[in-house]
Protein backbone atom coordinates (compact mmCIF):
# COMPACT_ATOMS: atom_id res chain seq x y z
CA UNK A 1 0.00 0.00 0.00
CA UNK A 2 1.43 3.04 -0.97
CA UNK A 3 1.30 5.46 2.12
CA UNK A 4 -0.47 9.09 1.63
CA UNK A 5 1.50 12.14 2.89
CA UNK A 6 -1.78 14.05 4.54
CA UNK A 7 -3.07 14.52 7.21
CA UNK A 8 -6.69 15.27 8.48
CA UNK A 9 -6.39 18.91 7.61
CA UNK A 10 -5.31 17.88 3.91
CA UNK A 11 -2.06 17.58 2.04
CA UNK A 12 1.39 17.85 4.13
CA UNK A 13 2.27 20.80 1.49
CA UNK A 14 -0.62 22.97 2.92
CA UNK A 15 0.14 22.68 6.19
CA UNK A 16 0.76 26.12 8.28
CA UNK A 17 4.37 25.00 9.59
CA UNK A 18 6.18 24.09 5.95
CA UNK A 19 3.91 26.91 4.16
CA UNK A 20 5.65 28.91 6.64
CA UNK A 21 9.01 27.39 6.15
CA UNK A 22 8.89 27.39 2.46
CA UNK A 23 8.34 31.19 2.72
CA UNK A 24 11.57 31.48 4.63
CA UNK A 25 13.39 29.33 2.77
CA UNK A 26 12.71 31.24 -0.82
CA UNK A 27 12.95 34.89 0.94
CA UNK A 28 16.91 33.61 2.21
CA UNK A 29 17.61 32.57 -1.25
CA UNK A 30 16.47 35.70 -2.79
CA UNK A 31 18.39 37.47 -0.02
CA UNK A 32 21.18 36.05 -1.05
CA UNK A 33 21.00 36.26 -4.48
CA UNK A 34 20.34 39.88 -3.97
CA UNK A 35 23.32 40.20 -1.50
CA UNK A 36 25.80 38.88 -4.00
CA UNK A 37 24.74 40.52 -6.95
CA UNK A 38 25.14 43.87 -4.90
CA UNK A 39 28.35 43.11 -3.44
CA UNK A 40 29.78 42.16 -6.81
CA UNK A 41 28.63 45.19 -9.36
CA UNK A 42 29.58 48.20 -6.33
CA UNK A 43 32.81 46.09 -4.44
CA UNK A 44 33.95 43.92 -7.61
CA UNK A 45 34.65 46.33 -10.01
CA UNK A 46 35.90 49.48 -8.56
CA UNK A 47 35.75 51.93 -11.31
CA UNK A 48 36.55 55.96 -11.32
CA UNK A 49 33.45 57.24 -11.67
CA UNK A 50 33.60 61.11 -9.62
CA UNK A 51 37.44 60.91 -8.62
CA UNK A 52 38.30 64.25 -7.83
CA UNK A 53 41.98 64.95 -8.71
CA UNK A 54 43.58 68.51 -8.29
CA UNK A 55 45.99 69.57 -11.14
CA UNK A 56 48.76 72.20 -10.38
CA UNK A 57 51.21 73.97 -13.28
CA UNK A 58 51.18 75.77 -16.42
CA UNK A 59 49.08 74.18 -18.81
CA UNK A 60 48.19 71.68 -16.59
CA UNK A 61 43.89 71.23 -17.62
CA UNK A 62 45.26 70.08 -21.64
CA UNK A 63 48.79 68.32 -20.21
CA UNK A 64 49.04 65.03 -22.10
CA UNK A 65 49.30 62.81 -19.18
CA UNK A 66 45.97 64.03 -17.54
CA UNK A 67 44.13 63.93 -21.19
CA UNK A 68 45.76 60.36 -20.62
CA UNK A 69 44.71 59.52 -16.92
CA UNK A 70 41.47 60.81 -17.49
CA UNK A 71 40.85 58.34 -21.35
CA UNK A 72 42.79 55.76 -18.24
CA UNK A 73 39.59 56.25 -16.26
CA UNK A 74 37.13 55.84 -18.49
CA UNK A 75 36.48 59.38 -18.19
CA UNK A 76 35.62 58.93 -14.39
CA UNK A 77 38.09 62.07 -13.12
CA UNK A 78 36.67 65.38 -11.52
CA UNK A 79 39.57 67.79 -12.16
CA UNK A 80 39.68 71.06 -10.23
CA UNK A 81 42.79 73.71 -10.69
CA UNK A 82 44.82 74.88 -7.96
CA UNK A 83 47.00 77.79 -7.98
CA UNK A 84 49.64 76.24 -5.76
CA UNK A 85 50.76 72.58 -5.00
CA UNK A 86 50.23 73.73 -0.94
CA UNK A 87 46.46 74.65 -1.90
CA UNK A 88 45.68 71.66 -3.66
CA UNK A 89 47.58 69.26 -0.69
CA UNK A 90 45.42 70.84 1.65
CA UNK A 91 42.62 69.98 -0.22
CA UNK A 92 43.44 66.63 -0.40
CA UNK A 93 43.79 66.44 3.59
CA UNK A 94 40.65 67.99 4.17
CA UNK A 95 39.15 65.06 2.06
CA UNK A 96 38.05 67.37 -0.61
CA UNK A 97 40.20 65.53 -3.59
CA UNK A 98 42.40 61.88 -3.91
CA UNK A 99 44.87 63.33 -5.71
CA UNK A 100 47.19 65.93 -7.13
CA UNK A 101 48.68 66.19 -10.43
CA UNK A 102 51.72 68.61 -10.56
CA UNK A 103 52.62 69.80 -13.90
CA UNK A 104 56.67 70.91 -13.87
CA UNK A 105 58.41 72.97 -16.22
CA UNK A 106 59.92 70.93 -18.87
CA UNK A 107 56.54 68.61 -19.28
CA UNK A 108 57.32 66.19 -16.01
CA UNK A 109 54.76 64.91 -13.73
CA UNK A 110 54.51 64.82 -9.80
CA UNK A 111 51.42 62.49 -9.05
CA UNK A 112 50.71 62.69 -5.10
CA UNK A 113 48.10 60.26 -4.09
CA UNK A 114 46.44 59.24 -0.32
CA UNK A 115 46.42 55.93 0.80
CA UNK A 116 44.73 56.89 3.69
CA UNK A 117 41.52 58.67 1.73
CA UNK A 118 41.06 54.87 0.30
CA UNK A 119 43.33 52.64 -0.79
CA UNK A 120 40.91 51.70 -3.85
CA UNK A 121 41.54 55.00 -5.42
CA UNK A 122 45.32 54.89 -4.88
CA UNK A 123 44.92 51.38 -6.94
CA UNK A 124 43.02 52.39 -9.72
CA UNK A 125 45.28 55.74 -10.39
CA UNK A 126 48.20 53.43 -10.09
CA UNK A 127 46.81 51.28 -12.79
CA UNK A 128 45.52 54.48 -14.57
CA UNK A 129 48.54 56.32 -14.50
CA UNK A 130 50.87 53.22 -15.41
CA UNK A 131 48.51 52.99 -18.66
CA UNK A 132 49.38 57.08 -19.20
CA UNK A 133 52.85 57.36 -18.77
CA UNK A 134 53.06 54.66 -21.19
CA UNK A 135 50.99 56.45 -23.43
CA UNK A 136 52.94 59.60 -23.23
CA UNK A 137 56.45 58.68 -22.23
CA UNK A 138 55.93 61.65 -19.52
CA UNK A 139 58.60 61.54 -16.98
CA UNK A 140 56.55 60.99 -13.77
CA UNK A 141 57.14 60.75 -10.12
CA UNK A 142 54.89 59.75 -7.56
CA UNK A 143 54.35 60.21 -3.79
CA UNK A 144 51.73 58.99 -1.27
CA UNK A 145 50.57 62.38 0.38
CA UNK A 146 49.05 60.53 3.34
CA UNK A 147 50.38 56.71 3.44
CA UNK A 148 48.88 54.07 5.75
CA UNK A 149 50.75 52.49 9.15
CA UNK A 150 51.28 49.00 9.00
CA UNK A 151 49.37 48.40 11.60
CA UNK A 152 46.45 49.33 8.71
CA UNK A 153 47.97 48.03 5.28
CA UNK A 154 44.55 48.04 3.62
CA UNK A 155 42.84 51.02 5.28
CA UNK A 156 40.45 48.42 6.00
CA UNK A 157 40.31 48.81 10.13
CA UNK A 158 37.29 51.35 10.41
CA UNK A 159 35.33 49.32 8.04
CA UNK A 160 35.70 46.08 10.08
CA UNK A 161 35.06 48.08 13.40
CA UNK A 162 31.57 49.25 11.90
CA UNK A 163 30.38 45.86 10.38
CA UNK A 164 31.11 44.53 14.27
CA UNK A 165 29.18 47.63 16.11
CA UNK A 166 26.16 47.33 13.30
CA UNK A 167 26.18 43.26 13.83
CA UNK A 168 26.40 43.64 17.86
CA UNK A 169 23.26 46.47 17.84
CA UNK A 170 20.72 44.80 15.66
CA UNK A 171 21.25 40.96 17.03
CA UNK A 172 21.37 42.44 20.56
CA UNK A 173 18.25 44.03 19.82
CA UNK A 174 16.58 40.53 18.74
CA UNK A 175 18.12 38.68 21.12
CA UNK A 176 16.82 41.87 24.26
CA UNK A 177 13.44 40.84 22.04
CA UNK A 178 13.57 36.80 22.30
CA UNK A 179 15.26 36.21 25.87
CA UNK A 180 14.12 39.77 28.01
CA UNK A 181 10.56 39.30 27.71
CA UNK A 182 8.71 40.72 29.64
CA UNK A 183 11.24 44.68 29.66
CA UNK A 184 9.55 48.03 29.75
CA UNK A 185 10.10 50.16 27.04
CA UNK A 186 12.14 52.22 29.89
CA UNK A 187 14.39 49.60 30.39
CA UNK A 188 15.09 48.11 26.79
CA UNK A 189 16.54 51.79 26.38
CA UNK A 190 18.35 51.61 29.66
CA UNK A 191 19.64 48.11 28.44
CA UNK A 192 20.37 49.32 25.04
CA UNK A 193 22.68 51.97 26.38
CA UNK A 194 24.65 49.71 27.91
CA UNK A 195 25.09 47.16 25.05
CA UNK A 196 26.34 50.57 22.88
CA UNK A 197 29.07 51.29 25.92
CA UNK A 198 30.21 47.83 26.36
CA UNK A 199 30.40 46.52 23.17
CA UNK A 200 31.96 49.43 22.03
CA UNK A 201 34.60 49.18 24.47
CA UNK A 202 35.02 45.57 23.92
CA UNK A 203 35.20 46.03 20.34
CA UNK A 204 37.70 49.02 20.71
CA UNK A 205 39.67 47.35 23.17
CA UNK A 206 39.67 44.16 21.17
CA UNK A 207 41.21 46.29 18.32
CA UNK A 208 43.03 49.05 19.62
CA UNK A 209 44.28 47.84 22.91
CA UNK A 210 45.18 44.40 21.52
CA UNK A 211 45.68 44.84 18.02
CA UNK A 212 47.05 48.53 18.31
CA UNK A 213 45.18 49.73 14.89
CA UNK A 214 45.58 53.21 14.51
CA UNK A 215 42.27 54.41 15.59
CA UNK A 216 41.94 56.85 18.52
CA UNK A 217 40.40 55.24 21.31
CA UNK A 218 37.63 57.86 22.71
CA UNK A 219 36.33 58.69 19.38
CA UNK A 220 35.95 54.89 17.88
CA UNK A 221 34.28 54.15 21.19
CA UNK A 222 31.65 57.24 20.62
CA UNK A 223 31.26 56.16 17.27
CA UNK A 224 30.82 52.77 17.60
CA UNK A 225 28.21 53.37 20.41
CA UNK A 226 26.29 55.51 18.24
CA UNK A 227 26.05 52.96 15.50
CA UNK A 228 25.03 50.38 17.72
CA UNK A 229 22.82 52.74 19.20
CA UNK A 230 21.36 52.99 15.52
CA UNK A 231 21.36 49.88 14.27
CA UNK A 232 19.35 48.33 17.76
CA UNK A 233 16.80 51.12 17.83
CA UNK A 234 15.75 50.55 13.88
CA UNK A 235 15.93 46.80 14.18
CA UNK A 236 13.35 46.97 17.57
CA UNK A 237 11.24 49.87 15.75
CA UNK A 238 10.77 47.07 12.56
CA UNK A 239 10.27 44.07 15.03
CA UNK A 240 7.14 46.29 16.72
CA UNK A 241 5.90 47.21 13.61
CA UNK A 242 5.82 43.90 11.28
CA UNK A 243 7.23 41.51 14.20
CA UNK A 244 9.26 38.73 12.64
CA UNK A 245 9.68 40.08 9.45
CA UNK A 246 12.03 43.23 10.90
CA UNK A 247 15.30 41.46 9.82
CA UNK A 248 14.51 42.39 6.39
CA UNK A 249 14.40 45.99 6.39
CA UNK A 250 17.29 45.99 8.76
CA UNK A 251 19.31 43.24 6.76
CA UNK A 252 18.79 46.05 3.77
CA UNK A 253 19.64 48.83 5.52
CA UNK A 254 22.43 47.74 7.09
CA UNK A 255 24.04 44.79 5.21
CA UNK A 256 22.87 45.54 1.58
CA UNK A 257 22.80 49.18 1.43
CA UNK A 258 24.85 50.33 4.26
CA UNK A 259 27.68 48.19 3.88
CA UNK A 260 28.25 48.26 0.39
CA UNK A 261 27.91 52.39 0.27
CA UNK A 262 30.14 52.69 3.39
CA UNK A 263 33.55 53.64 1.16
CA UNK A 264 35.03 51.29 3.34
CA UNK A 265 35.92 48.44 1.32
CA UNK A 266 35.79 50.67 -2.33
CA UNK A 267 35.73 54.40 -1.90
CA UNK A 268 32.87 56.23 -2.82
CA UNK A 269 34.15 57.81 -5.74
CA UNK A 270 34.52 54.52 -7.36
CA UNK A 271 31.08 53.45 -6.53
CA UNK A 272 28.16 53.57 -9.17
CA UNK A 273 24.69 55.30 -7.89
CA UNK A 274 23.20 55.60 -5.64
CA UNK A 275 25.74 53.98 -3.44
CA UNK A 276 28.23 57.11 -3.89
CA UNK A 277 25.57 59.34 -2.77
CA UNK A 278 24.01 57.41 -0.49
CA UNK A 279 27.67 56.98 2.01
CA UNK A 280 27.19 60.68 2.87
CA UNK A 281 23.57 60.23 4.30
CA UNK A 282 23.57 56.36 5.76
CA UNK A 283 25.11 55.58 9.48
CA UNK A 284 27.63 53.02 7.98
CA UNK A 285 29.21 55.82 5.74
CA UNK A 286 29.49 58.11 8.29
CA UNK A 287 30.75 55.60 11.19
CA UNK A 288 33.49 54.96 8.19
CA UNK A 289 34.27 58.58 7.23
CA UNK A 290 34.64 59.82 10.71
CA UNK A 291 37.00 56.96 12.08
CA UNK A 292 38.63 57.57 8.91
CA UNK A 293 39.07 61.07 9.42
CA UNK A 294 40.06 60.70 13.15
CA UNK A 295 42.80 58.47 12.23
CA UNK A 296 44.63 59.77 9.20
CA UNK A 297 43.18 63.05 9.13
CA UNK A 298 42.74 64.45 12.94
CA UNK A 299 44.13 68.49 12.07
CA UNK A 300 41.46 68.37 9.53
CA UNK A 301 38.59 66.68 10.67
CA UNK A 302 34.69 67.91 9.83
CA UNK A 303 31.55 67.27 11.59
CA UNK A 304 29.78 66.49 8.73
CA UNK A 305 29.71 62.55 9.14
CA UNK A 306 29.60 62.79 12.67
CA UNK A 307 26.22 65.41 12.49
CA UNK A 308 24.77 62.44 10.27
CA UNK A 309 26.09 59.78 12.69
CA UNK A 310 24.10 61.55 16.26
CA UNK A 311 21.26 62.59 14.07
CA UNK A 312 20.69 58.81 13.29
CA UNK A 313 20.99 57.83 16.59
CA UNK A 314 18.64 59.95 17.87
CA UNK A 315 16.27 59.29 15.14
CA UNK A 316 16.00 56.16 15.44
CA UNK A 317 15.68 56.17 19.45
CA UNK A 318 12.72 58.61 19.15
CA UNK A 319 10.93 56.68 16.29
CA UNK A 320 10.63 53.56 18.22
CA UNK A 321 9.60 55.77 21.92
CA UNK A 322 6.51 56.82 19.31
CA UNK A 323 6.10 53.43 17.66
CA UNK A 324 6.05 51.95 21.48
CA UNK A 325 3.58 54.60 22.67
CA UNK A 326 1.30 54.06 19.48
CA UNK A 327 1.53 50.64 19.72
CA UNK A 328 1.05 50.88 23.66
CA UNK A 329 4.10 48.03 24.14
CA UNK A 330 7.75 47.62 24.32
CA UNK A 331 10.19 46.42 22.53
CA UNK A 332 10.32 43.07 24.31
CA UNK A 333 7.22 42.79 25.93
CA UNK A 334 5.93 39.69 26.90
Amino acid sequence: MTARHSTAEGPLWREAPLRSAAVVIVVAALMGALFASLYLDALGRPTARALAVGVVGPGAQSNAYLRALDEATSHGLVVTEFTSVAEAERAVALQEQYAVVQVQAGGSVVLGTSSASGSSVARVLAQASAQAQERTGTRLTTRDLHPLPAADPSGLSAFYVTIAATIVGFVGAFQLRVNAKPLSLTAWLVCTAALAALGGLAIVAATVGLLDLPLPFLETWWALGLQMVTAASFAATMSVLIGRWALLPTWALFILLGNTSSGGAVSPALLPQPFGFLHHWLPSGATVSALRAAAYFPETERWGPRLVLLGWAVLTVVALVLVCRWKRTSPAAA
